[in-house]
């Protein structure tokens, strides 16, 4: 069900919410990530165990009310509850514009959306009683508890999360560009900020969001891979690691080895060989605009559990999103030259 933010009722709890702890946890999306956001979060109440619930906040960055209608179909369940938060337009502008630069420019990758730099707002958007919070991309699949991951212990990181798993160290070729300006270690791992647990109290108390807004603004012709980059870069050293199962990349079966790959033996070959806590389909290539993606079924297990059941890519889907494709390259020029 759709909850308004004002009406949540953090002092005097259901009976059901009483028997069952609270996740935190929070996405942004626009509209051409409708769907996969839904398949994301149905497949983790799907593996929920019962002495969780899930209040997801949805950071909204233009989905359509139909395609809401779908999201709420979708998630309805009594694990679920799910809190659409209005994108601030005062505080997105600065983001938005070096968004537009760092992709026009050909500085960025340019299949980011401006809804992942939404995540820096995280701590300004959530409720006052939120402490922590899980974040999620929206182009997951989930298949472990995430009762287990609300439960790791933050100590006082900033977030914690996976080493990426092709950018192993800031000083990787596609790391960050400007960690020497910067006085980063060369050695410091590089992470992938798809899945974070957020300390959220400590966002707050430091101001995370304007010290990021600030480095985005200082920095932008430095960016690769978004507001990534930027997080990188402001928590280098000051955050914690994760089991590297709950954020799986398709590309760690890209290496012929272990020793190819950023991991050791032993956790090498517990990812290539056991199911994956999360998958996550990072690059351009996803499940709903290639043939060509590891792992894609367990995306279309889950989304046939959606209001998109039976959704399928075709030749005439993938030709109509090169088109959008070239529309809003076309766009996004445009803008820039005013």
């Amino acid at each position: 069900m759709i909850v308004d933010t004002d009406s949540l009722n953090f002092e005097k709890p259901s009976q059901s919410s009483q028997e069952k702890e609270t996740i935190f946890a929070v996405c942004a999306a626009d509209d051409r990530y409708a769907m996969p956001l839904s398949v994301m979060a149905r497949s983790a109440i799907e593996n929920l165990k019962e002495d969780f619930s899930l209040l997801l906040f949805i950071i909204d960055g233009g989905i359509t009310k139909k395609n809401k209608q779908k999201i709420l179909k979708t998630l309805s369940s009594e694990k679920c509850e799910v809190v659409f938060i209005d994108k601030p337009d005062g505080l997105t502008q600065n983001l938005e514009q070096a968004y537009q630069y760092t992709v026009t420019a050909g500085k960025a990758k340019d299949y980011i959306s401006i809804a992942q730099y939404y995540r820096l707002l995280i701590a300004e958007l959530l409720p006052e009683q939120a402490q922590k919070a899980i974040y999620l991309d929206s182009d997951l699949v989930i298949q472990g508890n995430l009762g287990q991951l609300w439960q790791a212990d933050l100590n006082n990181n900033y977030v914690l999360a996976a080493q990426d798993t092709w950018v192993h160290s800031v000083s990787a070729a596609n790391g960050l560009l400007n960690y020497r300006e910067l006085g980063i270690s060369p050695d410091s791992k590089y992470f992938n900020s798809g899945v974070l647990v957020i300390n959220i109290k400590k966002w707050r108390a430091e101001k995370v969001f304007m010290t990021a807004a600030n480095y985005l603004n200082q920095y932008k012709d430095k960016i690769i891979y978004g507001d990534q980059d930027v997080l990188n870069a402001i928590f280098a050293g000051q955050w914690g690691e994760l089991n590297p199962r709950w954020n799986v990349t398709a590309r760690v079966y890209e290496y012929k080895s272990w020793e190819e790959s950023p991991y050791s033996k032993q956790c090498y070959n517990e990812l290539t060989s056991q199911d994956p806590y999360i998958i996550h389909y990072v690059s351009g290539e996803k499940p709903w605009n290639s043939d060509h993606v590891p792992m894609k079924e367990h995306f279309f297990r889950y989304l046939d559990m959606t209001a998109w059941s039976g959704w399928r890519f075709t030749f005439w889907t993938k030709l109509r999103l090169n088109l959008e494709y070239k529309l809003r390259k076309l766009i996004g020029s445009i803008s820039v030259l005013r």
